[in-house]
């Protein structure tokens, strides 16, 4: 099967993101906003992005031009019909995701493919809600997706080989580099890079390093391009809890619950750079480690 029309739902950055990738490409995209309100803001928003591309060199004007032009932004959930592709972005709760997949099944043809973009939730629950099962899938982008090269393809319970092959020629096309895996909480790199930061944490309630220590050290020692404190801010400290409460849920091991300093932050709505203050505080230049933080207490 050939993807020659892709729709994506949700118009946050990783969901803009993906339709700016696939758009890019030459693919017709249909990018669905999730919620109420007029989608001109997004498209102006796009559009300067995009702009500052073209006057960095990254981008020609008439390739601008093309990628704008095979965007559509849109309220209506209906609009994804004629797609061959969805790859749902919308917010990271398993109940709201299978709701649209039921409404999918009910807008999209039989031979469409399902995808979910979720970083940690089981591909299998979301399949579960669907009649037509075997073209479920998982495609799990890095953010931010115009950027980050790696795709997780992500095998659901009865997701078929040929839904897998044709997500990994779709990756290809698109620029990515796919790994393909089975539907495990957190696939490889949540798995693996959540552990690390909620380590990095508990080394710094111990009082076995600061903010900044820990950080540099990772940088300066082990080769990080982001310390975990500032890749944690990166991510959104939110989303950093919501993905630990999942794989917590998955392994009920200690090392994978919510550190306290992650619960407070994200209590106090200091959730990393979308917010200006997280473990770091965004307001000053260059950004210093949040003050409140310097002798947390556990």
């Amino acid at each position: 099967m050939e993807i020659k029309k892709v729709g994506v739902m949700g118009c946050g950055s990783m969901g803009l993101g993906v339709a700016q990738v696939c758009a890019q490409a030459g693919i017709p995209t249909v990018a669905v906003k999730a919620t109420p309100g007029s989608t001109d803001k997004i498209r102006a928003g796009l559009e300067k992005s995009l702009g500052k591309m073209v006057e960095r060199g990254k981008m020609t004007a008439d390739h601008r031009d093309s990628t704008l032009g095979l965007l559509q932004l849109t309220n209506r959930e209906e609009d994804v019909a004629d797609c061959d592709l969805i790859v749902e972005s919308i917010i990271e709760d398993l109940e709201t995701k299978k709701a649209l997949f039921q409404r999918l099944e009910g807008i999209v043809s039989p031979q469409a493919l399902l995808t979910t973009n979720t970083s940690t939730l089981s591909v299998t629950a979301m399949m579960a809600v669907c009649k037509h099962r075997v073209r479920v899938a998982g495609l799990h982008f890095f953010n931010p997706a115009p950027v980050m090269k790696l795709v997780e393809i992500i095998y659901g319970f009865e997701t078929s080989d040929e839904v897998i092959d044709t997500l990994n020629v779709f990756c290809k096309k698109v620029g990515k580099d796919p790994v393909i895996v089975q539907d495990t909480t957190g696939f490889i790199v949540n798995r693996l890079l959540t552990p690390y930061m909620l380590s990095a944490i508990r080394l710094l309630e111990m009082g076995t390093g600061t903010i900044g220590d820990i950080d540099h050290a990772m940088k300066s020692g082990a080769g990080h391009p982001m310390g975990p404190f500032e890749l944690a801010d990166y991510i959104g400290l939110d989303v950093v809890e919501a993905m630990t409460l999942n794989i917590y849920q998955d392994m009920h091991q200690p090392h994978v619950s919510s550190p306290h300093t992650l619960t407070r932050l994200v209590q106090l709505g200091y959730l990393g750079r979308k917010t200006g203050k997280g473990f770091y505080d965004y307001s000053v230049k260059p950004p210093m480690p949040n003050p409140a933080l310097q002798h947390p207490v556990a």
